[in-house]
């Protein structure tokens, strides 16, 4: 058999094909995976004339370490005299399992590398080990609602800021609280921007962006809120308007209607619709 640029080539004249992986007979020759049996080339050692002590060697092949897979190792192909109960040394074995493997089925991923589990889990276990020295006393669980809760700053120079910043946004939201103001006959500086919120029992709770002129009296104001946040003109309890305070929720107090809104609240300030509050 000469060599071809890869692989041999049979030594049976009728084939002479090149096969990447030849299997050496006994007979010193060379043949492909077909023609490797001794019935199939014609083996000179099935002549028995001949003495038997000058018959080479039969050689074993190492087959492939996987399953029911036939195809000669790797091992083999590079150590021509590895039999089959040789333990594979050289490099052409697994790297992690140190099993040899045919040339379809050398990679760990294509075998089920045991090497390879064992050290996927010991990567795991060196991360989890790492984790556990640096993070062994984490702090005690917190919602994460209350963590992102931002308390307001105290600073004058941020809170006007954010202020001015929240008017800005409420001009282009904002609807006429009363529905014969428009915004082209009102300029913006006689306008108050407000947010107001429906805290009715028995009711959705609803919220609303208006604005109102400043001259407004809070009693016309209150029967506009009502009308845009969808209070019947049927409904008989008495209602006002409280401003909403961030500092102190529990000191709100209704606002008086014979003064007019804009003594009362400022921009951006929350105005809830509510009951009115029995009075001791």
């Amino acid at each position: 058999m000469e060599p071809d640029a890869v692989g041999l080539r049979c030594d049976l004249t009728s084939c002479n094909e090149v096969d990447f992986l030849p299997i050496k007979c006994h007979c010193n020759k060379v043949f492909c995976r077909y023609h490797i049996p001794l019935d199939k080339h014609t083996c000179a050692s099935l002549d028995a004339s001949g003495p038997s002590e000058e018959r080479a060697p039969i050689v074993k092949r190492q087959r492939c370490a996987l399953g029911d897979c036939k195809k000669p190792s790797l091992e083999s192909v590079i150590s021509q005299e590895v039999n089959l109960e040789t333990k594979p040394t050289s490099s052409a074995a697994c790297t992690k399992c140190l099993l040899s493997f045919c040339i379809d089925h050398r990679h760990p991923d294509l075998h089920s590398c045991t090497g390879l589990q064992k050290q996927e889990s010991d990567e795991k276990e060196d991360a989890q080990d790492i984790l556990a020295r640096h993070f062994s006393n984490p702090p005690s669980h917190t919602p994460l609602a209350v963590r992102r809760t931002v308390k307001p700053p105290t600073d004058p120079k941020k809170l006007a800021q954010i202020q001015k910043v929240t008017l800005m946004k409420m001009r282009h939201s904002a609807s006429a609280g009363d529905p014969r103001d428009k915004s082209s006959t009102v300029p913006v500086n006689e306008r108050l921007h407000i947010k107001t919120r429906l805290e009715v029992t028995g009711m959705p709770v609803q919220e609303r962006v208006l604005w109102f002129r400043k001259s407004v009296v809070t009693g016309r104001a209150l029967d506009l809120i009502s009308a845009n946040l969808g209070i019947p003109p049927s409904y008989q309890t008495p209602l006002c308007l409280i401003k909403k305070s961030g500092s102190d929720p529990l000191s709100c107090s209704p606002l008086q209607n014979d003064l007019s809104l804009s003594e009362q609240v400022e921009d951006t300030c929350t105005v809830m619709l509510s009951a009115l509050p029995h009075s001791d």
